[in-house]
């Protein structure tokens, strides 16, 4: 029996790119020496998807539902397809929580069309909180470069300021330490919390959601013996964090911290879920339907899931053992 872990791969919404990203994934030498891939989709799709490649590699599949490559719609939104990429996430969840598989790596999902199949979760990170039973969880962007966790994530940036709290900053710095120490094996957790406003709202003069809730959630986690600085204006904050700064930046809304993310980690980078009982990456891009089923697909950023997963998972079997 092989040592290996066991990775689960969710295939996404048929309809993009993510059977095609996780057949060239598995073509990647690295992976295959790492882990024991097993795929949550439809066979017939992933081998129509080697075929589009132009591979034969065997792949372990479970196939959830019997959709075929006749049944998509590539690059359209599509409620058979949100009903199965759906089904694939509960089946996968459902292993890891049974311990028949060490992580899951989520191939990207279409919102629309999961909300078409009658799913109101506004992604992957929301499903898999209500799934698991998680009290607790954010949104983690990580690469070579940096890492960067959200307090706020799908919402409307007119509703960002009021969605800000003491205790959702708090909270959001106190995972993030948490899981810098058990997941990363980092003994000594160095964290940055953005402004929400310019110049840190210049003593109220741009805002005052910085004295009102930043500061105070900064100061209570410096008072729980939390390595923090802030809050920083974002418009200086990343080139430093961009050099090693610190370990992680708590950023206050999605763009304010993946836009800098994705421009030095496009093809690379990879969404880590927080505070889950089990280990749960992604790629950090999406469908791409633009590109759907027609073989231009880059895998890099579902490698680099696939080897962050792996590496999550033997750290947190490491820190339970208390290696």
């Amino acid at each position: 029996m092989s040592s290996k872990p066991v990775i689960g791969i969710t295939m996404g919404d048929p309809n993009g790119i993510g059977a095609e990203v996780i057949v060239k994934a598995l073509l990647c030498s690295e992976i295959q020496s790492l882990c024991v891939p097993l795929v949550f989709g439809d066979a017939k799709i992933i081998e129509e998807a080697k075929r589009l490649v132009g591979v034969s590699n065997e792949i372990d599949v479970i196939s959830i539902t019997k959709l075929s490559r006749e049944n998509l719609t590539p690059g359209r939104h599509d409620k058979k397809a949100g009903e199965a990429s759906l089904l694939y996430i509960k089946e996968a969840v459902r292993f890891a929580l049974e311990g028949r598989i060490a992580a899951i790596v989520t191939a990207p999902i279409s919102k629309e069309s999961i909300h078409l199949a009658g799913a109101k979760y506004p992604g992957h990170t929301e499903m898999l909180q209500e799934l698991t039973g998680a009290k607790r969880v954010a949104m983690m962007f990580e690469s070579g470069k940096f890492r960067v966790v959200l307090v706020t994530i799908h919402c409307a940036l007119s509703d960002v300021p009021r969605l800000i709290n003491e205790q959702k900053v708090f909270s959001t710095i106190e995972l993030t330490y948490e899981s810098l120490i058990k997941l990363f094996r980092i003994p000594k957790p160095r964290i940055v919390v953005s402004a929400l406003n310019p110049h840190a709202g210049e003593g109220g003069a741009f805002g005052d959601e910085e004295g009102l809730h930043i500061i105070p959630a900064i100061e209570k986690a410096r008072k729980a013996g939390i390595n923090v600085t802030g809050p920083v204006p974002a418009d200086t904050l990343f080139y430093y964090a961009a050099q090693g700064k610190w370990d992680a930046v708590i950023a206050m809304y999605h763009d304010q911290g993946l836009i800098p993310f994705k421009m030095l980690s496009f093809d690379d980078g990879v969404n880590v879920t927080l505070g889950l009982p089990i280990i749960r990456t992604s790629p950090d891009h999406g469908t791409a339907y633009d590109i759907a089923w027609r073989g231009k697909a880059n895998p890099s950023s579902m490698i680099s899931a696939i080897d962050v997963a792996v590496r999550l998972a033997k750290n947190k079997r490491d820190h339970n053992s208390g290696l």
